[in-house]
């Protein structure tokens, strides 16, 4: 008997995100995904699994043979030291742009594109609550983030162009959990967390368990737009280290961008656009997402990031 269960195609699903996703769609979708990253050991994709690029004409033939109901789009590569300016625009930037070809020409139902809040820029005239219409300003200052904003505008564009497609595109902010190896929570796991002297900005997170089911809502809701992402409220970063269970480090600020440069010489995985969200506060307002899905965090900051010690702790 064939499969009767619509069908998403995940990016990205290699990823820790993709691995928290799958677990709440594997009862009611068939899933196939896909990832130029290799399946890591000792995990199992609950459906069929392709490592290939997002460009490579293989994705040709995995939508012809399948009526996609949904294509989650989480396969944005960040930026880190483990990344090359070069490989995060073929995949970021013409990788999607070869997937919205396909889900256009064969038919997809709903896109729902996984980008981030760091598309707004950490600047000192930054106001509170940044909503979905501010100005993508990440860029004028760090290069390396522009990959992310074509990505952010190709999905867009696509959103406004083909209106039978209703598309999603997602703006969370700092993604946090046990399985969740993004910068930030590996710096909070580690035993000392840097700070920038004289700086303790707000932060906002969420758990790795409300972003997935946000996008779980996202698949079942009938919107489309672009929206921003949070948790419950914000904290300052040094608050957010001892939550975390590690031990703030004070770094002069005349110290850190050397030292990010040297680490990123070396091929080591520290960003250098993170320093100025150590400075200067990104508040994003996720009133629209509330409001349009239903959405309520069911974890709070607090309890997000005293899940990251290590258990026992």
């Amino acid at each position: 008997m064939s499969d009767q269960r619509p069908t998403i195609l995940i990016t990205g699903a290699s990823g820790g995100l993709a691995s928290i996703v799958v677990d709440i769609l594997t009862q009611d979708y068939r899933l196939i995904g896909v990832d130029p990253r290799p399946m890591p050991m000792g995990r199992n994709f609950p459906g069929e699994f392709h490592q290939i690029d997002y460009s490579h004409r293989k994705m040709s033939e995995i939508f012809r043979q399948n009526r996609f109901f949904a294509l989650l789009h989480l396969g944005r590569v960040r930026a880190d030291g483990h990344t090359t300016k070069s490989f995060r625009y073929r995949v970021n930037v013409l990788g999607t742009g070869n997937l919205l070809r396909l889900a256009r020409k064969y038919g997809l139902q709903n896109l729902i594109v996984f980008s981030t809040f760091h598309v707004y820029g950490a600047h000192q005239a930054n106001h509170v609550h940044i909503a979905e219409d501010a100005p993508l300003r990440a860029s004028q200052l760090f290069p390396e983030l522009v990959d992310a904003i074509e990505l952010d505008h190709v999905a867009t564009t696509f959103m406004w162009q083909y209106r039978d497609v209703r598309t999603v595109v997602l703006r969370p902010v700092n993604v946090i959990g046990r399985r969740i190896n993004n910068t930030i929570s590996e710096m909070l796991r580690a035993n000392f967390c840097p700070t920038l002297l004289g700086y303790d900005p707000l932060q906002q997170f969420v758990h790795e368990q409300d972003i997935a089911r946000a996008l779980y809502l996202c698949l079942k809701g009938d919107k489309s737009g672009v929206y921003n992402i949070t948790g419950e409220g914000a904290i300052p970063w040094s608050k957010a280290i001892l939550q975390a269970g590690s031990i703030p480090i004070p770094v002069p600020s005349f110290l850190a961008y050397p030292l990010v440069g040297a680490l990123s010489k070396l091929r080591l995985s520290f960003p250098e656009h993170l320093i100025d969200y150590f400075r200067y506060p990104t508040i994003v307002s996720d009133n629209a997402f509330r409001k349009d899905f239903g959405f309520e965090p069911s974890i709070t900051t607090v309890d997000a990031l005293r899940s990251l010690r290590p258990s026992g702790s």
